[in-house]
């Protein structure tokens, strides 16, 4: 082939599937070898390319194929971006000076894209002990609830911004102990969207309370020793209402990461992280 000059001309490679599409192609002569260069747009996340046939005309009309004495992207495995063959020409089809077609096919295949269930431990700092449950691929579904230590308590009074407890109407009087904590709990459902082979988005809607809560104790004027323990809430530093979830997962080696954000009836923000295992 050094003492041949060839004439290469090409056709836009075709594939098996309309959405997959192939560009920059540019056929050299390389030691003796034909190299062609081409790039592959379209092939979907949950895509992979099983095959790469070439397909070669001398006439422009009659092809024949595919090539056998070819290496480099030829297998499966190969997705966007820039790829090379190398046809070893002289082996295959001995010619002299020729105008040169060629024709790439590609296979394309869908990957198994199951669902799997995943379970995950899910908090923030207000709500540090949660779990979310759900299922992973395609378009699925999820459920989360987390909690405080404090989240079963329930404060009887309401501690004004103005200080002082509003609505103690008991004879005594009472003291703050320096206990308090966030009553909080929150319940969301939603649905996980896979958006890449192991990246999903999630988001969800449902409901929240948070609670900055104190105790107290009570006293009665006749006894030194308190006569029992109360809780009442921050008014200022509480909220309740629709809760807003939403957040990225990512998947590796069957653990998933999880990293998100929460807004509470639009009052307050509150960054979430989530580790956990799907299977």
């Amino acid at each position: 082939m050094k003492n041949t000059t060839l004439t290469l001309t090409f056709l836009i490679l075709t594939t098996l599937a309309f959405s997959q599409s192939v560009t920059n192609i540019v056929p050299t002569v390389v030691n003796d070898k034909i190299q062609i260069g081409y790039t592959i747009n379209g092939i979907k996340y949950y895509q992979e390319v099983t095959s790469v046939n070439i397909y070669v005309s001398i006439d422009g009309a009659d092809f024949v194929g595919p090539l056998k004495e070819v290496e480099g992207n030829i297998s499966e495995g190969i997705n966007n971006g820039k790829n090379i063959i190398t046809w070893d020409v002289l082996k295959e089809i001995p010619f002299t000076d020729e105008d040169l077609v060629f024709d790439i096919r590609l296979k394309v295949d869908d990957k198994d894209r199951s669902r799997s269930m995943f379970v995950m431990l899910a908090g923030n700092d207000v709500t540090p002990f949660g779990l979310r449950v759900g299922m992973l691929g395609k378009t699925s579904w999820y459920l989360e609830v987390r909690g405080s230590l404090l989240a079963m308590q329930n404060p009887n009074y309401t501690y004004g911004s103005e200080g002082g407890i509003t609505d103690y109407d008991k004879n005594g009087y009472y003291e703050f102990n320096g206990t308090g904590g966030w009553q909080a709990y929150s319940a969301v459902v939603g649905i996980t969207q896979q958006v890449a082979w192991n990246v999903f988005i999630y988001a969800g809607i449902g409901y929240g309370v948070e609670n900055y809560i104190m105790e107290f104790n009570e006293y009665d004027y006749d006894q030194t020793p308190s006569t029992g323990t109360e809780w009442a809430k921050y008014d200022e530093y509480s909220n309740s209402g629709v809760e807003i979830d939403a957040g990225i997962l990512l998947r590796y080696k069957g653990f998933v990461f999880g990293a998100g954000g929460t807004a509470l009836n639009f009052k307050s923000f509150g960054w979430t992280a989530s580790l956990g295992y799907s299977f």
